[in-house]
């Protein structure tokens, strides 16, 4: 057949149905993503028995067998109609030459995928050659670059074709009533082009737009892969190019670019702080799951030490990020109502690829070095490795270098299965890094909300880091210990694991995926506790006994050295089992986690001067530079059993319906430290910590929990879908609440978790929407008030709190012109207590000093949760020159529950610029903060809701802790 009537015959469509895209492109990288040869896929045997089938779940049984991704229209193939097809261990090209095409299927190889399109009879081919419109064109991205294999199809009728190597099209066979052009390719929204009225020739050129939400992109993070625009669950996706753009200074930075979260990255390297729809906590990642290729690095539920943000980094071997928002996070993962995150590791491609990027920050004397690379061994075997490592100076100057120093090395290698039915990957990783946590210091109070300099002290840029860095302790029974804040949180993390994935003859997909940790961190920092005018009657001292000078409006700080040996070995197994039963997807799973813990924990007081770069003060001149205060431990086992399944149920074309449900076992056990006895020689549990533990008592506790959500999706049409879910989800305790010294069993209580959402996506030419609206609540968390006397220090009162938050978050992505386009991503939320009550009767120190009361914060706003928290960015793309530019608004927030004292709005920018000198070599250039806006992200959280602000002097010092000021970056990057 001659070349212009096999053009004129092209006539298919590709990514029309879900059973085409069950397989991801595994690399959305443009800088060093390579494609896997399909025709490969050609000679793999494949054995199919199916008696009067429809046609789609054969293709999808052969889909699955052959390890290959087929795209096509189920209108173009008739792919509802019945067939038979008896095939026993015939390669796949028999399969679509005999098999298919007697049924007027053939079949094209465009990159890595398999179109299949529809044969015209004799009949419609005299048709064809009667029609006497034609067009040409050409297709590209919005760089302009030339985009091979797209499909391009005439709306309404069976004419189509695909553009070859040089993105080049040609359609005949066009009448009045076929102007319309349906442009599709993967990783790109989907384009209708209107043409020319009349019958008359055309040759136009087409510009797609990035799927930057990848709403027509499947989602593999729990359940069964499907398409973001068919599923009843809110997603969000970053991929490579995002955190590119993004240049994220830490792992929790980058979860900024996910609605529903409330983000605080100011700790530097060291931990964050994540807020999820509201719920109420007083830091670290309590309601937020996360999550390294599939299985939970921590348990969900801890703040501060440990801090999952310390467990996992982010580098060249991620490939991409999902995130689970809302209820169906609950089914996903153990004890994790708020939200999911996913970091999907690269695993390997039948070509070799990789990048090396060498990066340095310009304001802060930061040296990194990036590297991945993977590629196949043999016909059956891909690897993957890559990792990192830096060293700098720290964002905000610490007094030594360096203050950040370390890295990781990740790897996998794949190995499959011969009948091209699974494979097993086996991977391992190796963390060592060390980071400085940057803490709150002090400000002149002015009520604007802002840090403001005392003398020449800014707390935005300047360190209260004492000068002596070092010291020595040894406890009563003997152990001897060196502590160091040079040392920072080091974390030092080992582990490896396997995953295997099978597809039985019966259409079982059997996947177990298994991990073993093991984590050591030495946490070595200084926490500001008080702060007290200097006076001439009182003498201060350096070590070494030299008299400190007293100058009019000196300070001296109290501080809390924190001085900690934490350790964890971890062991996670998930087993699922999924089968496709007519219109049911099926899934079951049961999970095991072993999280043992063995920690010692000291504190130590010191005093300081006020300033950058302060010595330590003593009180005389022999008295030692840091006084032990308390000793703590974590001594326990923690043992999760999980069984969970799901369904989703394809009711229809248009209507999808999931359901899911998980039960959780819980068994904690160890040995709980007393300081104390009663009268009688019984232990006090009531007692408070001291250096010395004079025993342990043993406790063994066990709790079962249950969550289950129902979600159902309408799907409006190929571009835009609707979606609702009612959840009931969880918060369980963990080891810290039944390990408390002074342990007290009516402190633990059912937290019942209750989420309700709805949601559009749209995805159609240039633009793109996510949006949803949701209901959150909490019943009976646990929250500790600290409250500050003056007799006994800083007391802790337990209470318990219920909150609810209504909200509403958004992503969308437009195309303005062919070079730029604009992101704006965000949450609008109300959050407020429902029922929040501390009374001064649970701690004798505080009931002495304040009398018999009852602090209520029912109806107010949960503290450090704004309002509004949005960002816009831009992405402006032409040639091999790149730019990029964001602000971010984050609302008003209250620093305690008291709303006694707000924090203003504020915007801060970042900036980036890149060069692609050639396909390999791209050098970029960002600036983080870029206006180096300067604002309180924290307040006192121990006073602040026991202060009348009305009544404080300005000028009066005040704990905070301070957006990170400016920085300037740059990289350079080699592709191959």
């Amino acid at each position: 057949m001659k070349k212009n009537q096999l053009i004129s015959l092209a006539i298919f469509a590709m990514r029309n149905s879900i059973y085409q895209i069950l397989v991801i492109i595994i690399f959305t990288c443009a800088a060093f993503a390579k494609n896997v040869d399909a025709q490969d896929f050609l000679n793999k045997p494949i054995s199919i028995r199916a008696e009067q089938t429809d046609m789609k779940t054969i293709i999808a049984k052969a889909e699955s067998l052959a390890a290959v991704k087929f795209v096509y229209s189920p209108q173009l193939i008739n792919s509802e109609r019945k067939i038979s097809i008896n095939i026993t261990n015939q390669k796949l090209r028999y399969f679509l030459e005999n098999s298919l095409k007697k049924y007027d299927v053939g079949y094209r190889i465009v990159k890595d995928q398999i179109l299949l399109y529809s044969i015209p009879a004799n009949n419609s081919l005299e048709l064809l050659k009667s029609f006497d419109g034609s067009v040409t064109g050409t297709v590209t991205d919005s760089k302009g670059t030339a985009l091979p294999g797209v499909s391009v199809t005439v709306k309404g009728k069976t004419i189509g074709t695909t553009t070859d190597a040089n993105g080049r099209f040609a359609l005949k066979g066009l009448t009045v009533d076929s102007r319309v052009l349906v442009v599709r390719y993967v990783g790109f929204i989907s384009k209708e082009v209107i043409l020319s009225p009349g019958n008359t020739d055309e040759n136009i050129s087409i510009s797609l737009s990035e799927d930057n939400l990848q709403l027509e992109s499947v989602m593999v993070t729990g359940g069964n892969p499907k398409k973001k625009l068919e599923s009843s669950v809110a997603l969000t996706s970053v991929s490579n190019k995002d955190i590119t753009n993004r240049a994220p200074l830490n792992s929790t930075d980058l979860l900024k670019a996910i609605p529903g979260l409330t983000v605080e990255s100011t700790g530097g390297d060291g931990p964050g702080n994540v807020w999820v729809r509201g719920f109420p906590q007083q830091g670290g990642y309590i309601f937020l799951g996360i999550q390294e290729d599939g299985l939970p690095l921590l348990p969900t539920g801890f703040n501060t030490n440990p801090s999952i943000d310390q467990y996992y980094k982010t580098d060249l071997t991620i490939q991409n990020i999902e995130a689970i928002r809302g209820g169906n996070a609950a089914i996903i993962q153990s004890n994790t109502p708020g939200a999911v995150v996913n970091n999907i590791s690269y695993v390997g491609a039948d070509k070799a690829y990789g990048q090396v990027k060498l990066t340095s920050g310009f304001s802060q004397g930061l040296y990194r070095f990036d590297g991945n690379t993977g590629g196949k061994i043999s016909e059956q075997v891909r690897y993957n490795i890559g990792g990192f490592y830096r060293t700098d100076n720290g964002v905000v100057d610490q007094g030594f270098s360096p203050a950040n120093r370390g890295g990781q090395l990740k790897g996998n290698m794949t190995f499959n299965f011969k009948n091209n039915k699974g494979y097993i990957r086996v991977y391992g990783k190796y963390l060592n890094d060390k980071v400085q946590f940057l803490l709150t210091s002090y400000y002149p109070y002015d009520g604007t909300g802002k840090p403001t300099t005392y003398r020449d002290y800014d707390m935005a840029s300047q360190s209260i880091v004492p000068l002596q860095t070092e010291w020595s302790y040894t406890d009563p029974a003997g152990s001897a210990y060196n502590f160091s804040l040079k040392d920072g949180m080091h974390t030092k993390l080992g582990s490896g694991g396997f995953q295997f994935n099978y597809q039985t003859d019966g259409g079982w997909q059997i996947t177990n995926n298994f991990r073993y940790q093991n984590t050591h961190t030495n946490s070595t920092y200084t926490v500001p506790a008080g702060i007290a005018a200097r006076t001439a009657a009182t003498p201060y001292y350096y070590p070494g006994g030299a008299v400190a000078p007293f100058v009019s409006g000196d300070y001296v700080i109290t501080s809390s050295a924190n001085g900690q040996r934490n350790s964890d070995v971890q062991i996670v197994n998930y087993l699922d089992l999924k089968k496709t039963v007519k219109n049911h997807s099926l899934g079951i799973g049961a999970g095991i986690h072993q999280y043992n813990r063995d920690d010692v924990r000291y504190t130590f007081r010191s005093f300081s001067e006020f300033k950058e770069h302060p010595s330590i003060l003593l009180q005389s001149p022999t008295a030692a530079e840091r006084t032990v205060q308390t000793k703590n431990t974590f001594i326990g086992d923690t043992r999760t059993l999980s069984l969970y399944a799901t369904n989703e149920i394809k009711l229809s074309e248009q209507w999808r319906l999931d359901i899911g449900a998980r039960i959780d076992n819980q068994n904690v056990n160890g040995d709980r430290p007393y300081y104390a006895l009663n009268a009688n020689g019984t232990v006090n549990t009531t007692a408070p910590s001291t250096p010395t533990i004079l025993g342990y008592t043993p406790y063994d506790e066990t709790l079962t929990n249950w969550a289950a959500s129902l979600g159902a999706n309408y799907k409006i049409s190929n571009t835009s879908s609707v979606f609702a879910r009612a959840t009931k989800a969880y918060n369980a305790p963990n080891i810290g609440d039944y390990n408390a010294s002074a342990y007290n069993p009516a402190n633990i209580k059912k937290r019942p978790v209750y989420l309700g959402e709805v949601g559009f996506k749209y995805a159609k030419n240039n633009l793109a929407i996510f949006a949803s609206g949701s209901y959150s609540a909490i019943k009976n968390t646990s929250l500790t008030i600290n409250v500050p006397t003056a007799a006994a220090g800083t007391q802790a009162l337990v209470a318990f709190g219920s909150t609810r938050t209504w909200s509403a978050e958004y992503e969308i992505s437009y195309k303005i012109a062919k070079p730029l386009s604009l992101r704006l991503t965000g949450t609008v939320q109300d959050s407020k207590y429902t029922d929040y009550e501390a009374s001064t009767k649970g701690n004798a120190a505080v009931m002495a000093e304040f009398g018999d009361r009852i602090y209520s914060f029912t109806g107010k706003r949960t503290e450090r949760v704004p309002v509004i928290n949005t960002e816009l960015g831009a992405n402006y793309d032409y040639k091999n020159f790149n730019l990029y530019v964001s602000a971010t608004y984050v609302g008003n927030r209250f620093t305690s529950p008291s709303n006694s004292y707000k924090l203003p709005g504020y915007i801060v920018t970042k900036a980036g610029a890149g060069y692609n000198f050639t396909k390999k070599v791209s050098v970029r250039f960002w600036a983080d903060n870029l206006l180096n806006a300067k604002v309180l992200t924290e307040g006192d959280v121990r006073g602040d809701q026991f202060r009348d602000f009305s009544t404080v002097t300005p000028g009066t010092l005040m704990i905070g802790r301070t957006l990170l000021q400016r920085t300037f970056w740059g990289s350079l990057a080699y592709s191959f």
